[in-house]
């Protein structure tokens, strides 16, 4: 998905909002803006958001002198999550099928996000998300591919979701126990996305093998990836990306099958899948789609 004019503008926002959630002072904030405003005009539309975000994010943390910007609120939200999976895992239990399930709670975890301009109460939203049809719904595919597939690769999006798609690989491991399971994460800290620390420290290497992407995009941009990612890009059957940035980057370059599992948070995204925002979403992509 190709950079907009409201992509500018909410990128350039975003400057505004990383100040105020870190209590930046209101002169060093105008410095922030200002130098992401001198480095609007070498933003290309044929960029993704992701590879523009890429490079601001950097900017700003090197005004600050904070490499990981939102490092105590990614931490905040892991905690603030970490009280909730016990209760999206109880609401799966409930529901009939149990991928489906699986992938409803993963998506309750994907409104944790600081960087979305719509904010989400997550308890009320992993209830609503029970009750809420996939807008765009590929489950039928998923599980046709899940049933034959050898090798399959969850792309993982933010800290404090990253402890609800934990709940997804359990769940893949006990409905496909022949999978071979991974979840890639982020090679560098960039916004509030999951990086291999947290990912272990949470426990998931126990259900799937936890690969560094190599790319430092608040999505998964292929073409910055690690060759030994790659590799098992490739190799994976089914690819899982969570998350508007893994779509925003995935959504005309993925190689692999793969299916976008996401809530909408934005009109521009909104747009390009011809829904509405606030509507979940379980979307085949890839070749072949």
């Amino acid at each position: 998905m190709k950079l907009t004019p409201e992509c500018v503008n909410c990128i350039f926002s975003q400057a505004l909002r990383v100040c105020r959630t870190l209590g930046v002072d209101d002169v060093t904030a105008k410095k922030v803006l200002d130098a992401v405003a001198l480095d609007v005009p070498g933003w290309r539309m044929e960029e993704t958001p992701p590879q523009v975000a890429s490079r601001v994010y950097p900017l700003i943390g090197r005004l600050l002198e904070k490499r990981d910007l939102y490092a105590e609120q990614k931490a905040e939200a892991t905690r603030h999550a970490a009280g909730l999976v016990s209760e999206a895992a109880a609401l799966a239990a409930r529901e009939p099928d149990a991928l489906t399930a699986a992938l409803k709670a993963a998506v309750a975890g994907n409104v944790i996000d600081l960087a979305a301009t719509h904010t989400f109460d997550l308890k009320e939203e992993i209830a609503k998300i029970f009750q809420t049809p996939f807008a765009v719904d590929d489950t039928a595919s998923l599980k046709t591919a899940l049933a034959s597939a050898r090798e399959v690769m969850v792309v993982g999006d933010n800290a404090g979701e990253h402890l609800f798609d934990k709940l997804l690989l359990q769940s893949l491991k006990t409905l496909y126990p022949h999978l071979k399971l991974t979840y890639a994460v982020r090679g560098a800290p960039i916004i509030n996305d999951i990086t291999y620390a947290q990912a272990q420290s949470a426990g998931i290497g126990e259900v799937a093998e936890i690969l560094d992407s190599g790319v430092d995009t608040p999505g998964l941009d292929l073409s910055r990836a690690s060759q030994a990612f790659m590799r098992r890009y490739e190799a994976s059957d089914v690819i899982i990306a969570k998350g508007m940035g893994n779509y925003e980057c995935l959504d005309d370059t993925a190689t692999r099958p793969t299916w976008f599992l996401l809530k909408i948070k934005c009109e521009v995204v909104a747009a390009s899948l011809g829904r509405s925002v606030g509507e979940i979403i379980c979307k085949r992509g890839g070749p072949d789609a």
